[in-house]
């Protein structure tokens, strides 16, 4: 696999072309940004810019996404230019997170079996959706309203785009995760595959994203794409996925 090549295949369809359920898409001066028509906030897609025109492009999207009071996230890819724009985007008050490491699989080259299928359950209602995230929420600490929000309309609005599933223990939701699928884009998401610590070793990650790998392929899928945690990467690096790029969100509250 080229990775120089899948990197631009996918800025082209998953980042510049993508047309996204629920969100607001516009283009301005080599950045491609989306913002919730539900509230939720929003983040950038793309960009590319020139490094002097850098800081006012900055401040142009914040003062876009601060009229609407909205939360939004910048990413960037470590493929992206220019190479330094984390360090502009923290000195304009963004929050740099977690690092990840986003890394495709080409489903032509691998096979999958079905085993352990049976532990799973896609959930469909708001209630199976809020089991997913209560998942995510205590293994993360962090707040998932957004994740359920934006979930349950595209469940509501366009079931075809997500599968969302959990496994459940005794009842209780113990793991979670789900995929994403945008038209005719050669790629499908996968994202979430978490499960609470004192139920790991159980092959759960593992049965979750099999199902997920699957999915892609019977949809006809050529890319599998993850940003995997490093919990996360030494497990799907068994199943072929390659590293391509790092991923690091920025995060701007008004």
């Amino acid at each position: 696999m080229d990775s120089k090549e899948v990197m631009s295949v996918y800025n082209q369809c998953e980042r510049i072309d993508i047309e996204i359920p629920g969100f607001i898409k516009s283009s301005s001066h080599g950045v491609v940004r989306f913002r919730s028509d539900t509230g939720q906030g929003g983040f950038i897609s793309f960009y590319d810019l020139p490094e002097t025109e850098l800081d006012t492009v900055i401040q142009r999207e914040v003062a876009y996404f601060s009229q609407y009071s909205a939360q939004f996230e910048w990413k960037t890819y470590s493929t992206d230019t220019p190479a330094n724009i984390g360090e502009h985007l923290i000195a304009h008050g963004f929050q740099r997170e977690t690092s990840e490491a986003f890394m495709v699989l080409d489903l032509a080259a691998v096979n999958v079996a079905d085993s352990a299928q049976n532990i799973i359950t896609e959930v469909h209602d708001l209630e199976g959706i809020q089991d997913a995230m209560a998942v995510q929420e205590k293994v993360w600490k962090t707040d998932q309203s957004h994740h359920l929000a934006n979930l349950h309309y595209l469940k509501q609005t366009q079931p075809d785009t997500v599968s969302i599933y959990v496994i459940y223990e005794q009842g209780v939701p113990v793991s979670s995760a789900w995929i994403i699928f945008n038209d005719d884009s050669p790629f499908a998401g996968i994202w979430g595959g978490s499960t609470l610590e004192v139920c790991r070793g159980k092959g759960y990650y593992t049965a979750l994203l099999q199902k997920r790998i699957q999915d892609a392929k019977k949809r006809g899928k050529r890319y599998l794409t993850i940003d995997a945690s490093p919990m996360s990467k030494p497990i799907v690096e068994k199943y072929g996925f390659s590293l391509i790029a790092e991923t690091v969100p920025y995060i701007y509250q008004p």
